[in-house]
């Protein structure tokens, strides 16, 4: 339970991060100037707290370890590629590295995935 609430704490202040990056700037002092700046910042900071949040109330033990591996870098990714879609959405006009970030979190998301997948199925 306790777990859960957490996880859902977390996810809350990644989205807040995520659709509010002119807080997480005046934090850090940052002035950011393109487009691509501001997704950054979102996927960076909101992102990760997002994926780390649904991490935690997904997580449903820390064994078998392999398990909690992919599971925190599936969720990281996915989190960080959520909220970079975010900032195409809002931000427009990202620099062609943006894509190329996006993709990369999209296949590490979806292997990861698909690994937690077969690993659960091989263990019943």
């Amino acid at each position: 339970m306790i777990q859960g609430l957490v996880g859902v704490v977390l996810v809350g202040l990644g989205v807040y991060l995520t659709v509010a990056p002119a807080t997480t700037a005046e934090l850090l002092g940052r002035s950011p100037v393109t487009s691509s700046d501001w997704i950054n910042l979102r996927a960076t900071f909101g992102g990760t707290l997002l994926g780390l949040g649904a991490f935690v109330a997904w997580l449903p033990g820390r064994r078998p370890w392999q398990r909690f591996v992919l599971g925190l870098l599936g969720w990281a990714m996915a989190g960080i590629g959520a909220a970079r879609l975010v900032g195409f959405a809002i931000d427009r006009g990202p620099d062609p590295r943006q894509y190329v970030w996006l993709v990369a979190e999209v296949v590490i998301a979806a292997a990861c995935f698909v690994l937690v997948r077969r690993r659960a199925r091989a263990a019943t």
